[in-house]
């Protein structure tokens, strides 16, 4: 399978337990079309050409929205905690496989 892009990350979130929250700049169809709590292996890819696999899930999130607008969902992928750290705005997220658990 040839690596397809999942992301753009907009923002990212230590979520102290459970790993790393990736928020995208929009949400492509390919992780929309995802099933929530599945596991896939991932490439991150950062600004600088550096890459680096990684284990995510498939996550959706809610923020409230400004008075009078309804709660925005979104999807989000949650990096494994095993040495995740926080990723920069910017980074690409490339879909390598579905894991093996």
């Amino acid at each position: 399978m040839a690596p397809e892009l999942l992301m753009r990350v907009r923002e990212s979130f230590n979520l102290t337990g459970l790993g790393i929250l990736l928020i995208g700049l929009e949400t492509l169809p390919l992780l929309q079309a995802f099933e929530l709590h599945t596991v896939w292996v991932v490439k991150l890819v950062f600004a600088d050409g550096h890459e680096e696999p990684a284990t995510a899930s498939v996550e959706e999130i809610s923020r409230p929205g400004e008075a009078g607008e309804t709660t925005a969902v979104a999807r989000a992928l949650l990096l494994t905690p095993e040495g995740a750290t926080t990723v920069p705005a910017g980074t690409q997220v490339y879909l390598l496989e579905r894991a093996e658990l």
